[in-house]
């Protein structure tokens, strides 16, 4: 291959984090691949005309944030296994100058009353006690909080038959590994990143299906289904990245077509709680073959790394198999606090309390991204845009030099080529409304 040089001459950071930048922009722009080697401190620090102890910086940096790996005598490699790995790489900004909106999660306050409030109720014996692995007892109380909130959604669970995980992209790291007999999971064209990497995992090759306005096509479902794909992670409900919501007669169809074709589900329904009025989601209409996944992170604080699973009845025996294993991830503080919240009202507090605020946020998008083609609902935490002339991943580039880190649909194609050119903007991300307006602005400058 070609020597990869980072251009830093227009970045105003000092060189070692204008390199570390160029790095994680190479491996999301697909310029750096997995095993990449990169020039030897000596000769990078040469054609960039620095120190090579400003090399030796860069490159400690890049390491730490899981960018690159060294061997002695081999040198530097790339260890990004793909272009979403850089999403998370941007660790040090500009001071006041980069506003991030590419990380997928809820509003957060600046001051927290309700965990102070939890945390200063405990007394030495139940602090102590807590850090413990979680017991039985106690695992089966949080089952029977999470049981109850599933209700809210729709959901009629056993407590017996519910996985608790440590975050909802553990319980979809789960449920994948349960099938190992299908080398192939299908899933829509656009998907977020989390799913890439628990299929990379697990070595499974993700089959991209067709979708539109309203989520995954039925006639692009019932051709996969047709070529002998079996199993089906479907997100119908404020999908990410593109925001859309199956109605209630295109769940119907997946339902009927799976059912014809005799294929399982896996429901990713992390924001099914967020719309006023969702539709009812795809469990309980074919509860004999939907695996239902979701979880607290998006809906009440992303911290609270708490997942769900669902099983059917005839997947029991996969789901004793994953029972064990998963819970030893779950720290017994951390389902305690979803407990409490859970059973006195504090989560379901907090859920229209972040409902109220997107809605407000989704008002400075209409305000502010009136020159773009975009689409989302009043309580998605993200707004998908159609990329402007030149694409997205040159326009998220011009984003970035301009301080507003969004997301290409590159990072996000399930296959090599993305369905549908567009960016994810995730208007969560954002510290509070004034952050995100201003945000929104300078995309809004860069394309007039």
């Amino acid at each position: 291959m070609t020597m990869w040089i980072p251009d830093i001459s227009k970045s105003s950071q000092p060189a070692y984090l204008a390199i570390v930048e160029a790095i994680g922009d190479g491996i999301r722009l697909g310029q750096l691949r997995p095993g990449d080697p990169l020039p030897t401190h000596r000769l990078l620090a040469d054609l960039l005309g620095v120190n090579v102890s400003t090399i030796t910086r860069a490159y400690r940096e890049a390491a730490k944030r899981r960018l690159v790996g060294g061997e002695v005598g081999r040198g530097t490699f790339v260890l990004g296994v793909a272009s979403e790995a850089a999403l998370f790489a941007l660790q040090h900004r500009p001071e006041g100058g980069v506003i991030d909106l590419s990380l997928n999660m809820p509003p957060l306050a600046v001051r927290d009353q309700d965990l102070a409030a939890f945390l200063g109720q405990l007394g030495p014996v139940e602090s102590a006690r807590l850090l413990h692995y979680p017991s039985p007892d106690e695992t089966l109380v949080h089952r029977q909080a999470a049981a109850g909130w599933l209700k809210r959604r729709g959901v009629e669970a056993d407590p017996e038959g519910i996985v608790v995980c440590a975050g909802a992209q553990h319980a979809m790291d789960t449920a994948i590994s349960l099938f190992q007999e299908w080398e192939e999971v299908a899933c829509e064209a656009l998907v977020y990143p989390g799913l890439k990497a628990a299929a990379r995992h697990w070595q499974r090759r993700l089959h991209p299906i067709a979708l539109d306005a309203e989520g995954l096509r039925p006639d692009a479902f019932e051709t996969a289904c047709r070529s002998g794909l079996r199993l089906f992670v479907v997100s119908p409900t404020l999908h990410n990245p593109t925001t859309a919501t199956m109605g209630i007669q295109r769940r119907r169809r997946i339902v009927e077509i799976a059912r014809k074709w005799d294929v399982i589900l896996i429901e990713e329904d992390v924001y099914g709680l967020l719309p006023e009025d969702p539709p009812p989601p795809l469990v309980s209409m074919a509860p004999e073959r939907v695996i239902y996944l979701t979880g607290l992170s998006k809906t009440v604080a992303p911290g609270l790394r708490i997942g769900y699973l669902l099983f059917p009845p005839a997947f029991r025996d996969r789901m004793r198999d994953a029972e064990h294993h998963t819970t030893w991830y779950v720290s017994a503080l951390t389902m305690a606090l979803a407990t409490q919240w859970l059973t006195s009202g504090i989560a379901w507090r907090r859920l229209q309390a972040q409902r109220r605020e997107l809605a407000a946020r989704h008002q400075l998008c209409a305000k502010h991204l009136q020159n773009f083609k975009w689409r989302g609902e009043a309580n998605c935490p993200h707004v998908w845009m159609v990329a402007p002339p030149g694409g997205s991943a040159a326009f998220a580039k011009r984003a970035q030099a301009s301080g507003v880190v969004v997301v290409p649909s590159n990072v996000l194609a399930a296959g090599r080529i993305a369905s549908e050119d567009g960016i994810r903007i995730s208007i969560g991300a954002a510290s509070d409304r004034k952050t995100l307006a201003e945000g929104l602005s300078r995309l809004d400058e860069l394309l007039r």
